[in-house]
């Protein structure tokens, strides 16, 4: 995988966004805030699927039975 720092970095991202959902929730913080993180860690979901998108496929991913 050519990228694989890239991801990874992305995928720290989403994961300390998702932290950030949780928190917001336990100390019911304003839905705005909410839905600000909520389109972050969309965001980086759809990143992150467009980059392996883009990586090549290994001969077993192609010839799947």
């Amino acid at each position: 995988m050519r990228n694989r720092n890239l991801i990874n970095n992305k995928l720290d991202n989403l994961e300390a966004t998702l932290t950030t959902l949780q928190q917001i929730v336990n100390r019911q913080a304003p839905i705005e805030t909410y839905k600000v993180n909520l389109g972050r860690a969309k965001g980086l979901v759809e990143d992150i699927r467009s980059m392996v998108e883009a990586e090549n496929m290994s001969p077993s991913e192609i010839n799947k039975i």
